[in-house]
């Protein structure tokens, strides 16, 4: 299957390309140019600095989705804010996801998520505050950017922005959306693209998820970084992972488990861990710990990872692609088993 939609896809964008050229400030190469990574670091800097640590259920975490609400109005999309409850150690928790959509010409969808929940605060003996600025105040900030730039663009399928609750605390947000398509739209969406640490890791990656995941929209995305000039990775492979897959530990699980080709980006560092990564070299894991604040994200890693997100939507929103034989059906509450990293901080 990965062979034959890739084909296809690689025929359909030569045909597109040939047939309907397009004029400058239309052509996917012309994206990066317009994208400079300060709009994502600046929504970093208002969410994590600003905000502070977003635990789900608090009222940062409240007034992080109002943040990202107004924002996506602002740019002119139809907002859903998706409300949902879940209990844990006898507790219930409410957060919401927020779901931007651009509605297109034909019945394709792509979804481009990242939670904007984190972890509680950590504080070091340096004095050092996690903000929750990587993971993943990063994500929602190259999300905004990708929206925003792409007002300007004529594009043919639908696209669902969405800002995923509850990640931290088990992957409820996109649990709860995943749960709640219908078989047609399970159907017609062509990927799900996830943004979980953009900001602050060694290497730029991005991956398909196990268990058979369609490989095609990792696939696109290397050649588009390829294409851009950029050192975009994928995982090498190893005893827990085959070649270009990552495990089940953010929000692109929930949307595996329904057979829907993802891409998730993150930056990492598998060179020193080939069985999950690890950040950074310098300091080990970011993410979970006091470092996760604005001195750890990188402005030009917003960026790249804008200039490649942004150019993949694009090409997916412009493109009709056939309609994927999907696995699974969402039926009720699945259950989605969350895996955690080597070592990884809780």
């Amino acid at each position: 299957m990965r062979k034959t939609v890739w084909g296809i896809l690689a025929v359909s964008l030569a045909i597109f390309s040939i047939s309907s050229p397009l004029s400058a400030n239309q052509s996917g190469l012309e994206i990066p140019v317009q994208i400079t990574g300060e709009s994502a670091y600046r929504h970093v800097q208002n969410l994590a600095e600003g905000l502070g640590a977003r635990v789900t259920g608090t009222p940062a975490e409240l007034e992080a989705r109002f943040y990202v609400i107004m924002e996506f109005e602002s740019m002119g999309y139809d907002v859903e804010v998706q409300p949902f409850t879940y209990e844990r150690g006898g507790e219930t928790y409410e957060s919401a996801n927020i779901v931007a959509t651009r509605e297109g010409k034909f019945d394709q969808a792509v979804i481009l998520g990242a939670h904007y929940d984190s972890v509680s605060e950590r504080i070091c003996d340096t004095g050092e505050i996690s903000t929750g600025a990587g993971d993943n105040a990063s994500g929602v900030g190259v999300m905004l950017e990708v929206a925003e730039t792409l007002t300007e663009y004529k594009t043919l399928g639908t696209i669902r922005f969405i800002a995923f609750g509850g990640e931290e605390m088990g992957l409820h947000g996109s649990q709860y959306y995943a749960n709640q398509m219908t078989e047609e739209e399970i159907e017609n969406t062509a990927a799900m693209i996830n943004l979980d640490s953009v900001s602050s890791g060694d290497y730029f990656y991005v991956y398909s998820g196990v268990d058979d995941n369609p490989g095609w929209v990792r696939d696109l995305a290397l050649s588009i970084g390829n294409r851009i000039g950029y050192d975009l990775r994928t995982s090498p492979g190893s005893d827990y992972f085959e070649y270009g897959t990552t495990g089940d530990w953010s929000d692109h699980v929930p949307f595996r488990l329904l057979g829907i080709p993802i891409a998730y980006f993150e930056w990492m560092n598998w060179d020193i861990e080939p069985d999950g990564g690890v950040e950074t070299e310098e300091f080990g894991w970011i993410m979970h710990t006091c470092r996760d604040n604005i001195d750890y994200a990188s402005i030009e890693k917003l960026e790249l990872t804008a200039d490649v997100v942004g150019s993949l939507v694009f090409e997916l929103s412009k493109t009709k692609l056939p309609k994927a034989v999907k696995g699974k059906v969402a039926q009720g509450k699945k259950y989605v088993r969350i895996q955690k990293r080597n070592n990884q901080p809780d």
